[in-house]
């Protein structure tokens, strides 16, 4: 039976917490499934890094399964990725490297993103009907990656009932955050929701909830509200495992990846 090692890869951050969320995550899908070898990297700022995990992961296995734990397909994944496998490919040329895609906008990151709105504000009811969604990503110079931030956005702002919805970035690209919740104050004159589309806490989180905090004290009198980060959770673990069939399985994902899997 030929044996196979699953390798984790994160971002990696400065702050140790926001390391700490991404391995226990790590772990948790270890104890998932004790069947495979699983293991964890990223891809900088923190150790191990890829190709090291790679080379570690090779030499326990037959078969290296890559599972990117990143939101959207961006230049890491569309770039630092394949560069790493094929450096692992010639080094290890009888060991067979596959890479799984990113979480992306499936239904069970809408329902994860979902839950974290509902932490804030009651969804589909009138609390909702009266507050503006501001979905905040990380921003990317791959158009792909900002503009599933965009799908994704439409997906909450319907799904939630929330009377409208509208999407921005920390950096890298336009909208940025501080204009476009500017903007947003000045077409919206109910309560916002300040969602952040990041797995984990870190320097973006910090800096998400300092702008939050400028805004509060531009517009004192404004309701706004700031949605926790997705963290560690087990919808991450059940994607995860989606990925792996996939690659495994050699299945391709579902044409409608983030329809409702009820009518409800």
């Amino acid at each position: 039976m030929e044996r196979t090692s699953v390798l984790i890869l994160g971002h990696g951050s400065p702050l140790p917490r926001a390391n700490a969320e991404f391995e226990a995550l790590a772990a948790a899908f270890a104890r998932r499934r004790p069947d495979l070898d699983v293991a964890h990297a990223y891809v900088e700022l923190a150790a191990p890094l890829l190709a090291g995990g790679l080379a570690e992961a090779a030499r326990r296995a037959e078969r290296v399964v890559l599972l990117p734990l990143f939101l959207l397909a961006a230049g890491h994944v569309k770039d630092d990725v394949p560069e790493a496998l094929a450096a692992a490919r010639a080094a290890f040329p009888r060991i067979r490297f596959d890479a799984a895609r990113a979480l992306g906008v499936g239904n069970r990151m809408v329902e994860l993103s979902l839950a974290r709105a509902a932490e804030r504000v009651p969804l589909r009811g009138p609390e909702a009907a009266g507050t503006a969604l501001l979905v905040v990503g990380r921003g990317s110079s791959d158009a792909d990656a900002n503009s599933d931030l965009c799908k994704l956005t439409r997906i909450l702002g319907e799904r939630g009932g929330f009377a409208r919805a509208e999407p921005c970035f920390i950096a890298v690209t336009a909208p940025l955050f501080e204009p476009a919740i500017e903007d947003l104050a000045r077409a919206h004159q109910g309560a916002v929701l300040v969602q952040p589309h990041f797995l984990f806490d870190g320097v973006l989180v910090e800096q998400l909830a300092r702008e939050t905090e400028g805004f509060r004290a531009r517009h004192p009198g404004r309701a706004v509200a700031l949605a926790p980060h997705l963290g560690p959770d087990a919808r991450l673990l059940d994607v995860l495992e989606e990925r792996l069939a996939e690659v495994l399985g050699s299945r391709a994902a579902l044409p409608c990846d983030a329809c409702p899997r009820s009518a409800a």
